[in-house]
């Protein structure tokens, strides 16, 4: 199978190079006026939360206290050369390193390497790839980070961010219209530094903290006390998006071997009333998750939609938004929708990531201002979000 698709990507590589004219670069010059990309940043979170509650229970877990911190300075270094024969390579190392206080007890939130039990720096090679790309056509192949993919794009709210291994086609024919294509491999969650599969990138568990999660037929040897470990997973996904001066509408498909099929929908509409000085936002999204093939995970049968509202102009901005989760205890976790293999695209998926839990009902506002518009601060953006989070209050077990 992998043999075939290495293949077809060979093969649609050398059809598109016949479609343009080559450029008259050469190679030397390519590799002599590369590009550098880097971004340095400090990052320090403190977390303590005194109520952990499992779905399903009647008589939650408290806790006198659970603290997560850390305190890390990194970021990338990146370079890809400029591209010759419309053809350009590139790679990026990404790094975090302990700076102040990280107490190998309070881990958990994500800045640094945790795998060992401590707090420790680490070094990933997360990006390697090929570009071959035209005015209409692209095409990625290798480790990379796919920003314009949604279920697959960044999460880059830690330290380094999620890429993926695979190979991308993208195609703009129609002037309105871009359709997306992809497979993936694997994939490196933030701040680590070995990819794993999709299934295992999704944190697939059969129980947690005495909670039986997956529901309905499944392969008990797929499993073990620390989640999944069956076989590799691979992901295909296909997506449009169409944009025109005032709407935009996406379709997007996530296909897991044996695991799940995700369909997502979004869809805005901008418009300004007249005499006022901002630009309305009107947004709504869809999300529907099925078990295809073997079901690893057993069943799932869930859904969430959400409606967001954005006003702007002049520098400042607001939003509010709401977000509901379907409850099904027919489904994996009651119906919570599986969003790890990167950013999460509920509106009121913030930094915490719980409006994707199965029930949940979830309410955000928020407020932005660019200081920098009118020359006080400048380069700086203050952001303030608020997100209330309602779980079902009668779960029936079934």
């Amino acid at each position: 199978m992998k043999r075939e698709q290495i293949l077809f990507w060979l093969v649609l590589l050398r059809v598109l190079a016949y479609s343009v004219e080559a450029e008259a670069n050469s190679f030397l010059d390519a590799l002599s006026n590369g590009q550098v990309k880097a971004l340095f940043r400090y990052s320090g979170q403190y977390r303590n939360s005194n109520l952990h509650l499992l779905q399903d229970s009647s008589t939650p877990d408290i806790s006198d206290e659970k603290i997560q911190q850390y305190s890390a300075f990194g970021g990338f270094v990146g370079f890809e050369t400029l591209p010759w024969l419309h053809t350009s390579f590139g790679a990026t190392v990404y790094a975090s390193l302990p700076l102040g206080n990280n107490p190998a007890d309070r881990k958990g939130l994500g800045g640094l390497y945790e795998a060992d039990g401590g707090q420790d720096p680490y070094v990933a090679l997360g990006e390697v790839f090929i570009r071959y790309e035209t005015d209409r056509h692209l095409l990625k192949i290798g480790r990379q980070e796919m920003p314009g993919y949604r279920y697959v794009s960044l999460s880059n709210i830690r330290m380094t961010p999620i890429t993926h291994a695979g190979a991308v086609y993208e195609n703009s024919v129609f002037k309105k219209a871009r359709f997306k294509f992809g497979a993936i491999t694997k994939m490196k969650e933030r701040n680590a530094t070995k990819f794993i599969d999709m299934a295992r990138g999704a944190r697939l568990q059969e129980t947690s903290n005495g909670k039986q999660l997956i529901r309905g037929d499944f392969d008990p040897a797929d499993y073990d006390d620390d989640g999944y470990i069956g076989d590799n997973k691979e992901m295909g996904m296909a997506g449009m998006v169409y944009r025109d001066e005032k709407f935009t509408f996406e379709a997007w498909d996530y296909y897991v071997i044996d695991f799940v099929n995700t369909l997502y929908l979004y869809g805005h509409y901008g418009f300004k009333l007249a005499g006022s000085r901002f630009i309305y936002t009107v947004a709504a999204q869809y999300t529907n998750q099925q078990d295809i093939g073997s079901h690893i995970a057993g069943n799932i049968d869930t859904s969430h939609w959400g409606l967001s509202l954005r006003a702007s102009g002049e520098g400042l901005a607001w939003f509010a938004s709401y977000n509901k989760v379907a409850y099904n205890e027919r489904s994996y976790d009651g119906g919570t929708i599986f969003v790890r293999w990167g950013t999460p695209q509920m509106f009121n998926s913030f930094q915490v990531q719980d409006s994707e839990l199965a029930g949940t009902s979830s309410w955000g506002a928020g407020l932005q201002y660019d200081f920098g518009r009118n020359g006080i601060i400048p380069g700086m953006v203050m952001r303030w979000r608020y997100g209330n989070y309602n779980q079902p209050d009668d779960l029936v077990k079934e």
